[in-house]
């Protein structure tokens, strides 16, 4: 699934910090931008604008998709990203990082891609929701999970296949017990939802990743991100 890079990057840099660059500063992030798309290799952007949320702290991306946020309130934090051509991404993470952070954008064929698998659209003047589901090695969503976001989205969410778009609101989970549930056509101006979370029937308990309540951005054109933690019964 696509989220696995940042979830890998996260471990990786909680056990070597020295190799994730990181900054003296705990106030300071640096990471790096990619394309959100099935690619044998990342693929890092350019000209990407990221900003600390709610603040005026930003930078844009460079040749090599990197990007640099100085004075960023510690505690937790969402990072966004805004590039011509691509879907934004919100993005919650903890300052201090622990080291260098991924964030993404989304191509708008790869958006494209989605609406015609799914036969509907995802219109670009509302934001959409992507709950992501993960767990310890080996006992994460099994598939059967389910989420709610409210405000609701005017449209179901759908579920990825490994990276093929279904249209059915339960995670299908893959073979590294990853999975995903999309709900699109989230109206901007609600400004936040909040997000819950269950598990596989008799298999999993699953709960929101982050501070209970948080209220998560929403924006036009941009996909928030929501992490569901779940776990073996």
């Amino acid at each position: 699934m696509r989220m696995q890079a940042k979830l890998f990057a996260i471990v990786l840099c909680s056990l070597a910090v020295f190799a994730c660059g990181g900054d003296d500063d705990p106030s300071t992030v640096n990471g790096v931008v990619y394309s959100w798309e099935e690619s044998t290799v990342p693929i890092t952007v350019a000209g990407v604008s990221v900003r600390a949320f709610g603040t005026d702290i930003s930078d844009t991306s460079d040749a090599n998709g990197r990007f640099t946020l100085r004075n960023v309130p510690t505690g937790d934090v969402f990072l966004t990203t805004e590039a011509a051509g691509h879907w934004g991404v919100v993005d919650y993470w903890v300052v201090p990082t622990g080291g260098d952070i991924s964030l993404n954008v989304i191509r708008d064929g790869e958006i494209a891609r989605w609406e015609t698998e799914l036969a509907r659209s995802i219109p670009a003047t509302e934001g959409a929701v992507d709950i992501l589901y993960y767990g310890r090695t080996g006992e994460g969503p099994v598939g059967g999970e389910t989420g709610t976001i409210t405000p609701s989205g005017d449209e179901p969410p759908f579920t990825f296949d490994v990276w093929t778009p279904v249209d059915q609101p339960i995670v299908i989970a893959d073979e590294f017990n990853f999975g995903e549930l999309v709900f699109p056509s989230v109206d901007p101006a609600n400004a936040t939802i909040t997000a819950t979370v269950t598990g596989a029937p008799g298999e999993t308990s699953c709960i929101v990743d982050e501070t209970p309540g948080t209220e998560y951005p929403i924006m036009a054109k941009t996909l928030t991100i929501v992490y569901a933690f779940c776990e073996p019964l």
